[in-house]
């Protein structure tokens, strides 16, 4: 039975991820064209050929974009991963805020100009018109994992859960990336994250981080 469905799953997966990104990619062209409050989702849904059901299904919100970036730039930190076998938890963690914030400072006006929404819209209401976690659901994922094996090997403090540790540093590093998106010539980005990651690792970190 597994031999026969994980393929199907697969492919809809697959399906999935490829649909949301030809919306994402639509509504980035015309965010390149006029600003995010004159862009409605009957313009997005008519620029990727799809209907207003597919939109909602997919992202909930026209806010709800945001989260396929930020699963772009999960995917990003993922790779980045990839080139360090061996690193701590430790280091894993840094490796993930240095390609977060090299994303972000790399990012267009238009991903700039989403996130910039979603701050003024107010995060808790877009959090949970797209369900609880989901803007930051797979970066929550890949740093519980890091977290984890952090608490495992003893590189880090265990006596928080691991997802509620993931949450404390994805939140931290968020909040230091809306501070630079608002007010940008504050500092640059990287140190803003950077600070933010040590200031929490201070008190999750077994040994000097």
């Amino acid at each position: 039975m597994s031999s026969t469905t994980t393929p199907v799953a697969s492919l809809r997966e697959r399906q999935k991820q490829r649909a949301r990104g030809e919306i994402y990619d639509a509504a980035l062209g015309l965010l390149a064209e006029k600003a995010y409050v004159d862009v409605t989702i009957e313009d997005i849904c008519a620029r990727a050929e799809v209907g207003r059901a597919t939109f909602f299904r997919h992202f909930g919100a026209k806010i709800g974009l945001l989260a396929e970036f930020n699963r772009r730039l999960t995917d990003r930190a993922r790779d980045d991963l990839a080139q360090q076998p061996a690193a701590t938890a430790i280091e894993r963690l840094r490796t993930v805020q240095q390609s977060l914030a090299d994303s972000w400072t790399q990012a267009g006006p238009a991903q700039q100009e989403l996130a910039r929404a979603f701050l003024a819209e107010g995060t808790v209401a877009a959090l949970d018109a797209h369900g609880d976690g989901a803007v930051h659901g797979d970066l929550l994922a890949l740093v519980t994992e890091i977290v984890q094996d952090g608490q495992q090997s003893g590189t880090l403090d265990a006596r928080l859960p691991a997802d509620f540790g993931a949450w404390l540093i994805v939140t931290g590093i968020a909040g230091a990336t809306g501070t630079w998106l608002t007010q940008p010539t504050r500092t640059e980005l990287d140190t803003m994250t950077a600070d933010t990651l040590s200031v929490i690792l201070h008190g999750l970190a077994t040994t000097e981080a």
